[in-house]
């Protein structure tokens, strides 16, 4: 057998929400030599996993995508 057979790798992917504007996903994969070793990797991913996904939730595609509400019109500011 060969290193690479040795060897336990798993991929997890994460999604939050179902439609295109509230949609986040995480991907991750982990490898280890023993079951053992991967059970203590996949703890630590899936901890900081849930860290970023809750970063993403706060991150609210209307606050990136648009003209902000001072540029909403063609006039300049202070013109009348």
């Amino acid at each position: 057998m060969s290193d690479e057979d040795d060897g336990i790798e798993i991929t997890v992917q994460m999604t939050r929400g179902t439609s295109t504007d509230d949609r986040d996903k995480i991907k991750a994969s982990v490898s280890a030599a023993t079951v053992d070793e991967l059970d203590a990797k996949m703890q630590q991913v899936q901890e900081r996993l849930e860290r970023w996904a809750d970063d993403l939730r706060e991150i609210q595609p209307t606050q990136r995508r648009g003209i902000d509400d001072d540029q909403a019109t063609l006039g300049e500011e202070g013109s009348a």
